[in-house]
């Protein structure tokens, strides 16, 4: 039997052969839509738009204190994973030296429940010390869940927050992080990035923010996972397979992406991407891109379920068990 199932994620290379077809989920007819992740999660987490879905982390943590009104369940799949030290932005004239200067400081966000976000302020306050409920915080879009938050963080909107189904580029954080309006800023989006180090006005928060990351995985073996992939409740109950089956069906695709990366003639226009992929394979082991329920995820889920606990968005911690479809616990 063939069903036929939507799923939405991006181009990147550990899930394109899933996205183009080279892959095919065994029993299922894919039908893939390629949408950039902001747009992507909001349709999903507001309007179920999709079977599957790859899907904000920290969002999906916040869905799960009301699993009737989010009627999905994820599987533990984790395409997009990141150290987020480099996408930490400062103002040149902020008087920030190191990450307990941010203290009384504007700092802009996506949002309070944006997964890099959650990453980095967890990473700022656990190996830097610093006080999350001492800085001024200001997002430019609403959650996309959107738990209560506790009144002893100091949130704010910023000028022209986004709210509704608008999730556009970070426009109004870039420009007032460029103006001086804000003194710093943590963002994901690669527009940030491109204006914050071809700007005269904002710089990278850390020096070294390479060496940054590479000690964070040194002391913590911890290599971030961003996203899950997430598959609507209502097709779970009509064919319990196609978890397992869009499980396999990603690690294959993320294998076909590793054997490719590892022919120094991979097509990508980055000269040195193959000299890269050897520092990163020394740097992170074999093993940094594990999925499944595994001693190395077990601890990363734990750690931000923690962070995510810290900073108000989830009611209590979760174990990583409860977080995804049963029959794929011990894939």
């Amino acid at each position: 039997m063939t069903i036929e199932l939507s799923l939405s994620s991006y181009i990147g290379d550990i899930v394109r052969p899933l996205m183009t077809g080279e892959i095919e989920p065994e029993g299922i007819d894919l039908t893939t839509i390629i949408e950039y992740p902001p747009k992507r999660h909001r349709r999903f987490f507001r309007h179920e738009e999709f079977d599957i879905c790859e899907v904000s982390l920290a969002s999906y943590l916040s869905s799960r204190s009301d699993p009737d009104k989010h009627a999905f369940t994820a599987i533990p799949v984790f395409p997009e994973k990141k150290f987020r030290h480099s996408f930490l932005f400062k103002h040149v004239h902020s008087d920030i030296s190191d990450p307990t200067d941010l203290a009384g400081k504007k700092v802009g966000i996506q949002s309070w429940e944006t997964t890099a976000n959650v990453w980095i302020r967890g990473i700022l306050q656990e190996y830097y010390g610093l006080d999350l409920e001492t800085v001024q915080w200001f997002r430019r879009k609403d959650d996309d869940v959107g738990a209560s938050l506790p009144d002893r963080f100091d949130i704010a909107p910023i000028a022209g927050e986004q709210g509704g189904d608008a999730v556009e580029e970070p426009l109004d954080l870039k420009q007032a992080l460029l103006s001086g309006d804000l003194d710093a800023a943590m963002d994901p989006a690669g527009e940030m990035f491109n204006a914050v180090v071809e700007s005269e006005t904002a710089e990278l928060f850390f020096d070294e923010p390479i060496a940054e990351e590479k000690q964070y995985y040194a002391d913590t073996g911890i290599h971030p996972p961003m996203h899950v992939v997430a598959i609507r409740d209502e097709v779970l109950e009509a064919h319990p397979w196609v978890a397992v089956n869009v499980f396999d069906a990603f690690v294959d695709s993320r294998d076909r992406c590793f054997e490719r990366n590892r022919s120094p003639s991979a097509k990508t226009s980055l000269t040195w991407s193959h000299l890269h992929r050897v520092d990163q394979a020394e740097t992170l082991g074999p093993h940094a891109w594990e999925y499944g329920l595994t001693e190395r995820t077990r601890q990363e889920l734990r750690t931000f379920i923690r962070y995510a606990h810290d900073q108000g968005l989830i009611p209590r911690q979760y174990d990583p068990e409860e977080l995804f479809v049963e029959s794929t616990l011990d894939c």
